[in-house]
């Protein structure tokens, strides 16, 4: 019997758990604690203002000229995109980041988006929807990289991203990701403090630089 394929067999396929959203510890963790969910760029800028909300944006620059970006929540598979944490940050981005873990049925949303490479990426030309967009991001090769021992949940570029339209609940929140106990004793705080019950867990493989990248951030 022939069955059609689909976003949610290419995750079963692929084995793939974590769609992740990073956001920074500081500057942005009490505030989502605080409404209840995860911002959009165009939801902050109309908050604060495009001066003020550049603080809290993870690439206040790109949006400028990348408009289809504003309404967007941005997003990793398996892997956070470690070098917009580390230019975002200019020091130690494990320390000021935790990672949001979303849940996977976001990517089956018809208004979800695609992209292999940066979103940015020619002011978002590469940006697709639906299954093609999708498996995009797992392609043999993109640009300079391929998927020479990469797993299965990993896509091929560093920094593919998934876009998720409109803010995002913290209700489709699965868990929070944190470096270290320290930082775990931190974001339950936060939580209990807005109310907010969210499994958190130490996962510090999550905050090491991916070997292929290491030699040109490390």
């Amino acid at each position: 019997m022939f069955f059609k394929p689909s976003i949610p067999k290419e995750i079963k396929k692929r084995g793939l758990a974590l769609l992740l959203h990073s956001t920074h510890l500081h500057k942005n963790l009490p505030l989502i604690l605080t409404d209840g969910r995860i911002h959009t760029a165009q939801e902050l800028i109309a908050r604060y203002g495009q001066e003020r909300a550049a603080r809290l944006l993870h690439d206040p620059h790109r949006y400028e000229q990348f408009t289809v970006g504003l309404n967007y929540v941005n997003a990793s598979l398996t892997v956070p995109n470690v070098q917009l944490l580390y230019h975002r940050s200019q020091s130690e981005w494990q320390a000021e980041w935790v990672h949001f873990a979303l849940d996977l049925s976001l990517l089956d949303l018809p208004t979800t988006r695609f992209s292999p490479v940066s979103a940015a990426a020619g002011c978002g030309q590469f940006i697709a929807t639906g299954l093609d967009g999708f498996q995009a991001m797992f392609a043999d090769s993109v640009e300079t990289y391929s998927r020479h021992h990469l797993p299965l949940s990993e896509p091929t570029h560093p920094q593919a991203e998934v876009l998720i339209q409109g803010s995002v609940d913290l209700g489709l929140v699965n868990a929070i990701y944190v470096p270290h106990r320290n930082t775990l004793l931190e974001v339950a705080r936060l939580c209990e403090r807005h109310l907010r019950s969210i499994p958190i867990h130490i996962a510090p493989h999550l905050f090491v630089w991916p070997a292929r990248l290491a030699k040109s951030f490390s």
